[in-house]
C-alpha cells in the first residue's frame, strides 16, 4: 500500500518499501448508538459508531491510496532455482469475486449477523447496540473467525441458514464488456471468444543488490531475480447484467462495488511452440473489499483547496470587453424554461412555460460557482434543522477561530443554557459565527441561537433549550483547534530476504 502517486519509483527501488496497515484499513460496520446524556463532546453527537472486523478495505485512488502485487517466480523443480530469462514466461493477476448466496433469507440469517456484529461492538468498547444497517447481513460472512466463534453459541439459527460461496471470475467478451461467471459451472459454459481477464505484470528492475548476490551477478543471467509487480484496480466504470433467481429480469450492476469481496491470484503462463502453454497459478491474496468513493475514511486522506472567485476581480472585469471564454450553454429548439422569479416566493404549479429556445449563451465559470456556494450556505441549515443531523455541523470548522469562540464554550461549559441567563447579543452572533453563519451586518432577525432553542425533537422534548452539555458539544465539535494534524502512515518493515541477505554491518 502507498500514499502518494509516485509508488512505482519506491517499487523500482525497493518493493517492500511501502506503509503499513492500521485500523483505517479494515473493513468496518455503522451500528447505531446513544450518547451518554451527560457527555458535552462531540461523541455526544455520534449517532452511529463504526465496529471492526478483520476483513481488508483498498481505497480509491482518489483517496491518496495506492496498491500493489508484487510475486516473484521459481523454476517448479527441487531446491527452487531462480527463473533466469523470461522470452517465454507471461506473469499477470486475476481478480476473482467471492459471492455468497444464503438459500434461507430472513430472520435466521438477520439475527445471527445482528448478534455477531453486536459482540464486535461490545469487544471494542461500544456498548450495547442494535444494528438495523441493510449490511449487517454481510459481516457473518465477511469476517470467518468471528463466524467461528459463533458457530457453538448459534447452532440453532445455523442450521436453519444454508450460505454457499462461489469463486467467479471475470470473463471478456470479444464484442466488448463483460461479465461474472461462477468458475466451474457447468450450467453457465464460457461463450466463444470470451476469456479471463488477466492484468499484465511488469517485471521489476534489477537492483544492485538482487546482481550481487545472484549466481552470475548479471541483470540477464539465469541467476538474476523475477520480481514482477502490478497495479491493483479499485475502481471500474465497467457494468455487466447480472441475471437474478426466479426468472427475474437481470439488472445492471457495477464490475467492482463496494459490497462483494475480492482476491488476487497471480498467473504465470510458459508458451511452447507446438504445444499447450503450461500455467501456474499462486495461492489468492487475503481476501478483501473495497471503499465506496464516499467512504469518510478515505476521503479524510485528500486535502481539496478552492480559492471563490474574487468579487473585486470581477467588478473589474466586467469593465472589459466579453472574451471568448467561460461556460457555452446551448439551449435546443423548444427546451428553454421561462419562468419569473420576482413573483415573491417560489413559482407555482403551471406558471412556467416551454420557450423556443435555440439560443447560444455565454457565462463567465465564476457565475456557476458563486451561485452553487450560496444555495449551499443558504440550504445547509436547511438540511441540518429540517432533519436534525446535528453532527453534519461537525464536519467543517473555519481558521483562524475567533476570540469569541471560546467565550461561547466556556459559557456553555458553566452549564448555561443558550437564552437563559447571561446570553446576550454578542454570545448569539459569536455562535452563529461559530457554526458557519456570520449575520453581523445583515439586516433580519433570528439565528442559530433561536433556532437551537426551539429545535424538539419526535417526541416533542427541546434538544438544545435546557441541555447545555448537547449545545457544549455542538460547539466544540467545531473547535479547528481540535483538528487532527496531518501524519505520515507507518512504514512497512522490510522482511528479511533469504535469497539475498544483508551483510551486517562492520563495526
Amino acid at each position: 500500500m502507498y500514499d502518494s502517486s509516485d509508488f512505482v519509483d519506491r517499487l523500482l527501488v525497493d518493493p517492500a518499501d511501502s506503509s503499513g496497515f492500521g485500523d483505517d484499513d479494515v473493513w468496518t460496520y455503522p451500528v447505531p448508538v446513544t450518547p451518554g446524556p451527560t457527555d458535552d463532546t462531540r461523541l455526544r453527537l455520534a449517532t452511529s459508531r463504526l465496529v471492526r472486523t478483520n476483513l481488508r478495505k483498498l481505497y480509491q485512488p482518489l483517496h491518496e491510496r495506492f496498491y500493489v502485487v508484487v510475486v516473484e517466480v521459481f523454476c517448479d523443480v527441487p531446491g527452487l532455482p531462480r527463473a533466469g530469462h523470461h522470452d517465454e514466461i507471461t506473469v499477470g493477476f486475476r481478480t476473482r469475486r467471492l459471492h455468497t448466496s444464503l438459500t434461507r433469507k430472513g430472520r435466521p440469517a438477520r439475527r445471527v449477523a445482528a448478534n455477531l456484529v453486536a459482540e464486535l461492538a461490545k469487544q471494542q468498547g461500544l456498548g450495547a447496540c442494535v444494528p438495523t444497517s441493510n449490511d449487517v447481513r454481510d459481516v457473518w460472512w465477511a469476517d470467518a473467525a468471528w463466524r467461528r466463534r459463533f458457530e457453538e453459541d448459534h447452532a440453532a439459527d445455523l442450521a436453519e441458514i444454508d450460505c454457499h460461496t462461489d469463486v467467479q471470475q471475470w470473463l471478456v467478451s470479444p464484442k466488448g464488456g463483460g461479465r461474472w461467471r461462477t468458475v466451474c459451472d457447468q450450467t453457465d459454459a464460457v461463450l466463444e471468444g470470451e476469456h479471463e481477464e488477466i492484468i499484465r505484470m511488469t517485471r521489476l528492475p534489477v537492483r544492485e543488490r538482487d546482481a550481487e548476490c545472484a549466481e552470475d551477478a548479471g541483470p540477464t543471467g539465469p541467476g538474476s531475480r523475477s520480481l514482477w509487480f502490478g497495479v491493483i484496480p479499485t475502481y471500474s466504470g465497467e457494468h455487466w447484467l447480472a441475471p437474478q433467481p426466479g426468472g427475474r429480469p437481470p439488472v445492471i450492476e457495477r464490475k467492482l462495488d463496494d459490497h462483494a469481496i475480492y482476491e488476487i491470484e497471480c498467473v504465470v503462463e510458459e508458451t511452447r511452440e507446438g504445444c499447450p502453454p503450461l500455467t501456474w497459478v499462486s495461492a489468492p491474496t487475503e481476501p478483501f473489499r473495497l471503499a465506496d468513493p464516499m467512504d469518510p475514511a478515505g476521503t479524510k486522506n485528500r486535502t481539496v483547496t478552492i480559492t471563490l472567485p474574487d468579487f473585486r476581480r470581477l467588478a473589474a472585469r466586467a469593465a472589459e470587453k466579453q472574451g471568448p471564454g467561460g461556460i457555452r450553454i446551448v439551449t435546443p429548439p423548444d427546451s428553454q424554461m421561462k419562468f419569473n422569479p420576482f413573483g415573491g416566493g417560489m413559482p407555482k404549479s403551471g406558471e412556467g412555460r416551454i420557450g423556443a429556445g435555440a439560443a447560444i449563451c455565454t457565462f463567465a465559470v465564476e457565475l456557476f460557482f458563486i451561485v452553487a456556494f450560496f444555495l449551499f450556505l443558504m440550504f445547509l441549515p436547511i438540511v441540518v434543522l429540517l432533519f436534525q443531523l446535528w453532527w453534519l455541523l461537525a464536519l467543517r470548522f473555519c481558521i483562524p477561530p475567533r476570540v469569541g469562540f471560546s467565550a461561547v464554550a466556556d459559557f456553555l461549559a458553566t452549564g448555561k443554557v443558550i437564552g437563559g441567563a447571561g446570553w446576550n447579543a454578542t454570545l448569539a452572533a459569536e455562535l452563529d459565527i461559530a457554526l458557519g453563519t456570520d449575520l453581523r451586518d445583515v439586516p433580519v432577525t433570528g439565528g442559530w441561537a433561536d433556532e437551537l432553542a426551539a429545535a424538539k425533537d419526535p417526541s416533542g422534548a427541546f434538544v438544545f433549550k435546557n441541555d447545555s452539555k448537547m449545545t457544549h458539544a455542538l460547539i466544540v465539535s467545531t473547535d479547528p483547534r481540535d483538528a487532527s494534524q496531518p501524519t505520515p502512515l507507518p512504514h512497512e518493515v522490510s522482511p528479511s530476504d533469504p535469497l539475498c541477505p544483508v551483510p551486517a554491518p562492520v563495526h
